[in-house]
């Protein structure tokens, strides 16, 4: 049973975060209570500065070119990358989110949550998030964001790793953002797959008031860039005993998840026979 962890009614840094020089915007704040969490942080962050840079974000990460990150923000050298076909939607980009963040003593990974704006089920809810990784903000279990694989990132040495995490929190909400620009309305089949219930067009606002109609529908957008691997069969496939496991603990793979993802494995493919 997960143990979740209760924030404290205010989130007003209390000081200032010395050791975080590219991200001023972020100050120490109360830890939540039951967390484990020896620091926590609470800012924001702006992945876009206007909607051209969004869109040069967006074709920067389908060609696979490198982005820079400065405080948060995203930009990208290159200006002659082939348009891509959801850009139209990015519209309104320049939007601060904002995080709170929790680091940990030992080998434990940091945690970001989305504090603002607050994200709905079926409507605006990111499709990866860490729903076993949670803390109550304002009477609510905010799970955490699933800024990346730990059995895939890795940090560098010769910068601080807290600015390195918020830098793929920034990729992350940048991401996000555009998941919620490309929407689309969706009903799920009994088949599996999907159909669409309306095709929004460019600037076409979404309107959360359209799932009131039918329990059946969601909301549902384009995710750039390569996602890792989530299921059990995947991570044994992909990660090696003795690599850093996928669920931030630092652990070894197999001292850590592997027996999990065994159990797992082997009752779903039970289920499938």
């Amino acid at each position: 049973m997960v143990t979740a962890a209760k924030l404290p009614s205010s989130l007003v840094p209390l000081s200032a975060a010395p050791d975080l020089s590219d991200y001023t915007q972020f100050g120490l704040c109360d830890s939540p209570e039951e967390s484990g969490a020896a620091r926590t942080y609470k800012g924001f962050i702006r992945p876009f500065s206007d909607d051209q840079t969004a869109r040069d974000i967006l074709r920067a990460i389908d060609a696979n070119i490198p982005l820079q990150i400065s405080g948060g923000r995203l930009s990208v050298e290159s200006s002659h990358i082939r348009k891509h076909p959801f850009e139209d939607y990015l519209v309104e980009m320049a939007v601060p989110f904002a995080i709170m963040v929790l680091e940990f003593e030992g080998t434990e990974h940091p945690k970001a949550f989305l504090v603002s704006p607050r994200m709905v089920p079926r409507f605006n809810m990111s499709p990866h998030l860490r729903p076993d990784k949670f803390v109550w903000i304002d009477g609510s279990p905010q799970p955490a964001l699933c800024v990346y694989s730990g059995s895939l990132f890795r940090y560098r040495t010769d910068r601080n790793s807290l600015e390195q995490f918020l830098d793929q929190t920034a990729t992350y909400l940048a991401k996000y953002l555009i998941w919620l620009r490309t929407r689309q309305l969706f009903r799920p089949l009994p088949d599996g797959t999907r159909q669409f219930v309306y095709k929004r067009k460019p600037r076409e606002a979404v309107m959360e008031l359209d799932l009131i109609h039918s329990r059946e529908v969601y909301w549902d957008g384009f995710w750039p860039g390569p996602i890792a691997p989530s299921w059990p069969a995947q991570h044994l496939a992909t990660i090696k005993r003795e690599d850093e496991c996928w669920c931030w603990s630092g652990k070894p793979y197999g001292d850590c998840c592997r027996p999990l993802d065994v159990a797992r494995d082997k009752e779903l493919k039970l289920q499938t026979r």
